[in-house]
């Protein structure tokens, strides 16, 4: 597309409101002019250094490791982190003394030795992540953190993985990637769907070819969340706290979460290794309730927090993305927290002579036949092809739970990857390909749902990439603290 003719079409787009808040940009031209420069610097460009399938040098016994944000996923990944042998817990990090007072009350109770603890001033995570007596810092922050302290610790020599999404603009996308590169750090997106018990076996299956070759997917985020969006954070929480952040987000047009479906189809059909997204084009409805009841909140309350969110124009119920690869496949992402359903990730394979589905119930298809297998076949199939990382974590990981065992897992397969040398099973591009659905589809909607290109952050390796690999590659070593 000429430059001209993309700053026409979004003149268009931001005639339908300036609704930026929660995302990276101020106006249409910001974005436009985002995505065009990055564009433009991924197009026929030269790896630095090939990110994907690398190995750093192990850790053996002793992966040290600083926590940056100690909300609910960061304490709960702490707590995951605490009974995972080899993993010293060195340093801690949050803007307030509440969640480093329960941080500190969890490492006891696991035994651990007391973290060195940053809390002074927001800018504390900076001191931590300069200590030389750290590998890796885990960041759980709200998201508009996460690339500028993902840079941090790079630059500043540790390894680095963050909570989703890893990124909210193209900028940050490319500036990951380029510094990853650059300094030989793991940047990891901490996607822990792509652990999911059906989702990893049916994945294997697929990528077995049990199924023939994969020609569509679908991928959601589907999760009843309105009276999560409208909650006034309490304290010790405050404005950055999860309710605050939540409803920022929905004042951004696009698909502001898609990691979670996204994630785990890609890998089942080898995007980033092998085939990669060409372009998407996306649409979304209006909003059919949250500006009123903010403005009914506001009006009944007379609270402060809520005339912030008054006569605001709010994304609409539901996102709906729909892209194709450059081999032909396509996929459907889709986003939607305000109208009650049943929970949904939308994980769904369709190949040539097999299919899987994991809601609303756990389907597989085989042999060129449309009807499902027994529940006893199914069982079969689940002990025949749940890959080995499930075999030998899985039980272990359903009893400290954590999303019925995937966040355990993932924790697990991190810092036994890290200890043993071997490539964790996500790395930098696919953490910026799945993240920068968010600028993307926002310009496609601000756009009458335009199609608009994909950048390949890989500077074409996906072509030989090696696709997701759940075995345990002569890791599993890393045992599991009793009390």
């Amino acid at each position: 597309m000429k430059r001209r003719d993309f700053f026409k079409l979004t003149a268009a787009g931001a005639a339908a409101g300036s609704l930026w808040a929660g995302l990276s940009y101020t106006s249409a031209a910001e974005l436009c002019e985002d995505i065009q420069e990055v564009s433009s610097k991924v197009k026929n460009r030269k790896q630095v250094f090939n990110m994907a399938g690398y190995a750093a040098p192990a850790y053996g016994n002793g992966l040290r490791i600083g926590y940056i944000g100690l909300g609910n996923r960061g304490l709960a990944s702490l707590r995951r982190m605490a009974r995972i042998e080899g993993v010293e817990i060195r340093a801690i990090a949050d803007c307030y003394e509440y969640p480093i007072q329960c941080a500190r009350d969890i490492l006891k109770e696991n035994g651990c030795a007391p973290a060195a603890e940053y809390f002074a001033s927001k800018e504390t995570w900076k001191d931590l992540c300069a200590r030389d007596d750290l590998d890796f810092i885990y960041v759980a922050t709200p998201p508009f953190c996460h690339a500028e302290m993902a840079l941090h610790a790079m630059e500043s020599g540790k390894h680095v993985a963050t909570e989703v999404p890893v990124a909210n603009n193209l900028t940050d996308c490319w500036k990951l990637v380029e510094t990853s590169e650059r300094t030989r750090k793991y940047c990891i997106m901490l996607e822990n769907c792509l652990y999911d018990f059906f989702e990893t076996f049916a994945s294997n299956m697929a990528l077995q070819g049990v199924f023939g070759e994969i020609v569509h997917g679908e991928g959601s985020y589907l999760h009843y969340g309105f009276h999560d969006i409208i909650k006034v954070p309490e304290p010790p929480k405050s404005l950055e706290a999860a309710p605050y952040y939540r409803a920022v987000k929905e004042l951004g047009h696009g698909n502001c979460y898609p990691t979670h479906g996204f994630g785990p189809v890609c890998k089942a059909m080898r995007i980033g290794a092998g085939d990669r997204v060409d372009y998407l084009s996306s649409i979304e409805s209006n909003d059919f309730r949250l500006r009123q009841t903010m403005n009914q909140l506001a009006e009944e309350t007379g609270n402060p927090y809520y005339d912030q969110f008054k006569n605001r124009e709010y994304c609409g119920n539901v996102s709906s993305t729909i892209l194709r690869t450059v081999k032909g496949k396509s996929l459907i992402v889709q986003y939607g927290t305000r109208n009650p359903r049943p929970y949904s990730r939308g994980y769904l394979l369709s190949g040539e002579f097999g299919f899987a589905q994991k809601y609303p119930q756990e389907c597989i298809c085989m042999n060129d036949s449309a009807t499902p297998v027994e529940p006893e076949q199914l069982e079969e199939l689940k002990a025949k092809y749940t890959p080995e990382l499930i075999q030998h974590i899985g039980e272990v990981a359903k009893k400290f739970g954590g999303h019925g065992g995937m966040d355990f897992t993932m924790d697990w397969r991190l810092v036994d990857c890290l200890r043993s040398g071997i490539p964790f099973d996500l790395d930098v591009y696919d953490a910026v390909a799945w993240s920068c659905l968010t600028p993307l589809t926002l310009w496609s909607v601000l756009n009458r749902s335009n199609s608009i290109d994909v950048p390949d952050f890989t500077g074409g390796n996906w072509e030989t990439n090696a696709p997701l690999d759940l075995s345990l590659r002569g890791g599993g070593k890393t045992g599991v603290r009793t009390l």
